[in-house]
């Protein structure tokens, strides 16, 4: 009899202790169910990289949303996506991408937005205030080498290649370039010094003192970028979400400091359009 009383007692113990932190620590309880059962898989292109990693830690504070992140350039996670990768959200580094992938059908229209406007610079490692009509001086020495990154594959790639044919210079410097298969690639050549010159996004430059010019807009297309939020996503509810927080007024004013313009900068464009 006293046996049985026992085992009824341990077992109401057991209950009510199991309950606990329900009552007590409801939020921390949710946090942790959301940081377990929500994780955005999220694809960004390369020059974005270090933004959305600091982007998605504050945002993961915030909501308990935890993000993984795969770096590539713009067309290998286009590519990717296409071939049923299971990303969550797309940051790419042009429009055109998230745009083709409304039409392949995986993407909603009303799911991409504008997030930055990226900017193109040219680094020397030779000269300290080096100027755009440097490049001709690059294109005429023997043994100077340019990095970009591939057009076919990078928007910042392809804003270099109409930088060069706006100055006449692409098919002059077509046997002295060295592609990277994305930005960071590009940018990693000339920081180990593989080459001396390099045409990358001025976001990936760390010191912006000496070495480097920032290429005027006119001399390419503007290097609108663009996110978008999967159909197939796995939480399309913390996907919005993590798009509305990239949107919101104190992000957006954290990209100058990056070095992109804000969404709202986009010719023709309202913040989040």
């Amino acid at each position: 009899m006293i046996g049985k009383l026992i085992e009824r007692i341990v077992a109401v113990l057991t209950f009510v202790i199991a309950l606990c932190p329900v009552f007590l620590f409801p939020n921390q309880l949710c946090a942790a169910q959301a940081t377990q059962e929500e994780t955005l898989h999220i694809a960004v292109a390369a020059n974005f990289a270090k933004p959305v990693k600091a982007i998605s830690e504050e945002f993961e504070t915030r909501s308990g949303v935890h993000a993984i992140i795969t770096v590539a350039s713009s067309g290998t996670l286009y590519a990717q996506i296409k071939s049923g990768a299971p990303f969550d959200v797309f940051l790419s580094a042009d429009a055109e991408r998230p745009l083709q992938l409304v039409e392949d059908g995986l993407v909603a229209s009303s799911a991409v937005k504008t997030y930055a406007v990226g900017r193109l610079a040219y680094l020397s490692r030779s000269l300290a205030e080096p100027a755009i009509d440097d490049l001709k001086t690059a294109a005429l020495a023997p043994n100077e080498k340019l990095a970009i990154a591939n057009p076919r594959l990078a928007p910042y790639g392809l804003a270099a290649q109409q930088t060069l044919l706006k100055l006449a210079l692409w098919q002059q410097m077509l046997p002295s370039l060295v592609y990277g298969k994305n930005i960071l690639q590009a940018y990693q050549y000339y920081i180990s010094g593989n080459v001396d010159n390099a045409l990358v996004a001025w976001s990936l430059i760390k010191d912006r003192s000496s070495h480097v010019v920032l290429i005027p807009e006119h001399y390419h297309e503007p290097i609108v970028q663009k996110m978008a939020v999967m159909k197939a996503a796995a939480h399309p509810e913390a996907a919005a979400r993590f798009m509305e927080y990239l949107l919101s007024p104190k992000v957006q004013k954290s990209l100058d400091d990056w070095g992109y313009g804000q969404a709202l900068d986009t010719p023709g464009e309202s913040l989040g359009n």
